[in-house]
């Protein structure tokens, strides 16, 4: 069983059991007036590949990038390190408490069990810190994925270096051969700052904190929280959105009732994949209607989003289509 720890859906899963299984891979909008609903189509391609970065305030996606252009991120979390890998490669993380870097590793005497999967709540762990890399020792990153579902190894990392300005990070192969040092500067504004272990660079692909709220994207999902499969779903990884799901759908009703007393939660994968489901009998996705996702940002902006499709024109998966409006 992993340890849950903490970044970044398909009802068609199929099981990880981490890298011996292979997985299968689950728009500028004119602005809008405030109080009308919007039809989004956002796209994030027949593999899966693309996330994207909605901004709900704005009615538009913010940013874009491919799943293989980053591999974890990092932000300050109270003197410590918060770390977030890229679940949609399916990659796990492993403390060696190592101090010297070039420790020679047995992988094959690793135990599974001290891989650390991330929770997709962004909840878990002591403090809420989730994921963390602990300055001067050595972590092993298992790098998941790529688009063929083929391995792409182990990483060495190690936090050598952190202050106000950012982090410093020395990387290398499994062996602890090819190494590099890369710097990863703590931009004014951003809550994740993105890092890619198979180029050996600082790589920012989340837009500022403030403009955008949804990511919409590949992800592990941890069913029954523990068994890791990869799905297609929106997550709000960022402290300013929380989130409450109702399956009362009347619209009239939800734009004008009182959400003080709603219970809100900042759970990342509180929209999550699960507004859709995989129907055996017809090898076809359903999407669930009755749930209405009600949103609700630190300054106070407030919409309802429902779940429409995840179906293009010509019947190819990835295209997922929702309704939002703000109240």
């Amino acid at each position: 069983m992993n340890r849950l720890i903490h970044p970044l859906g398909t009802a068609f899963i199929a099981a990880l059991i981490f890298l011996t299984s292979c997985v299968e891979r689950e728009l500028p909008i004119p602005a809008r007036t405030p109080g009308s609903a919007n039809l989004i189509q956002a796209n994030v391609g027949v593999d899966y590949e693309t996330q994207l970065f909605f901004s709900l305030t704005e009615n538009r996606i913010e940013a874009s990038c491919q799943q293989r252009d980053w591999c974890i991120a990092l932000r300050e979390a109270g003197g410590a390190t918060a770390l977030m890998t890229n679940s949609g490669r399916a990659m796990k993380t492993y403390h060696t408490e190592a101090i010297d870097f070039h420790s020679s590793i047995n992988f094959d005497a690793l135990e599974d069990d001290k891989w650390e999967v991330m929770d997709p709540t962004g909840m878990a762990g002591d403090g809420n810190i989730g994921l963390e890399l602990v300055a001067n020792e050595l972590m092993l990153v298992d790098l998941g994925l790529d688009e063929q579902n083929e391995p792409l190894g182990i990483a060495r990392v190690g936090l050598i270096g952190l202050d106000d300005t950012g982090w410093l990070l020395q990387i290398a192969d499994a062996q602890g051969l090819n190494t590099d040092t890369v710097s990863v500067p703590n931009l004014d504004g951003c809550e994740w700052h993105q890092v890619s272990l198979l180029n050996s660079s600082a790589h920012q692909v989340e837009p500022p904190a403030s403009s955008w709220e949804v990511c919409i994207t590949q992800y592990m999902e941890l069913l029954d929280g523990e068994i890791p499969y990869l799905v297609v779903g929106l997550l709000t990884p960022t402290d300013r959105v929380q989130v409450y799901e109702t399956r009362e759908v009347d619209w009239e009703t939800w734009k004008t009732n009182s959400w003080d007393d709603l219970e809100f939660s900042p759970e990342w994968n509180a929209i999550g994949y699960d507004w859709k489901i995989f129907d055996l009998s017809t090898s076809a996705y359903t999407v669930d209607y009755d749930k209405l996702y009600c949103v609700r940002t630190e300054e106070g902006r407030e919409f309802l989003m429902r779940m429409l499709d995840f179906y293009d024109a010509n019947g190819n998966t990835g295209n997922v289509t929702f309704e939002v409006l703000e109240r």
